[in-house]
């Protein structure tokens, strides 16, 4: 979609993609920011998520991890969820063969989501391993508002959103798009109100201001 006007994005880049959430590798921290941005800045309903889903993973026993203790985290799943859908987390090459190791994955409905993130939160400490065994990925759209007035930012082109991930180390990948034409003092004054409600830093080398070109067929992207 061509902006019909400029605006500013925030977003990560492809060599990055997550930022760690605020509140350390406590879930119930990171979930309580997660839902104070989404109360205080934004449109979402908190309860409705656009996506649950959770994931499970098998040991990687081909490199030396030991399964019992993410055998015991999947079956606790599966008595809660059912049995999930169980894919290889790789093949390999170049006979195409799958990994041993696998995923279950579980898709949620929005009753479940209370059921799950307690279900995060009294399993902690999850034991180590290189993949899982067990995460929950959260995503949620919406439009901004402003935290003091509570209304609806106008002119919003498009709908921003976030990705979380509560797990051993929990994250999150965001798409913001603040409808500000240049990086004025009305945007440094929104910055400034929505920042204590940000469930992640807020790094401004992420800041980028969208323009359509001249011939309208392509957004041109430039730093602030």
């Amino acid at each position: 979609m061509i902006a019909k006007k400029p605006y500013i994005l925030y977003s990560l880049p492809a060599s990055r993609i997550t930022q760690a959430l605020i509140g350390g590798r406590k879930i119930e921290n990171a979930w309580e920011k997660i839902k104070i941005f989404l109360v205080n800045c934004t449109t979402a309903d908190v309860t409705i998520p656009q996506n649950i889903y959770l994931k499970g993973y098998t040991a990687d026993e081909d490199h030396g991890e030991s399964p019992e203790l993410a055998n015991v985290v999947i079956d606790k799943i599966k008595k809660l969820f059912g049995n999930g859908t169980a894919t290889p987390v790789g093949y390999h090459y170049p006979d195409n063969i799958p990994t041993k190791q696998q995923k279950i994955e579980w898709q949620l409905i929005n009753d479940d989501l209370e059921k799950a993130i307690d279900f995060m939160i009294i399993g902690q400490p999850w034991p180590k391993y290189n993949l899982g065994p067990v995460d929950l990925m959260l995503s949620y759209d919406f439009e901004l508002i402003d935290p003091i007035s509570k209304t609806i930012l106008p002119n919003q082109q498009y709908t921003s959103g976030i990705l979380v991930w509560l797990s051993r180390s929990n994250c999150i990948s965001m798409t913001l798009w603040f409808p500000f034409e240049q990086a004025d003092s009305e945007f440094e004054k929104y910055i400034d109100s929505i920042e204590p409600f940000l469930p992640f830093k807020f790094e401004r080398k992420y800041l980028r201001l969208v323009r359509p070109n001249k011939k309208e067929t392509a957004n041109v992207f430039s730093k602030i």
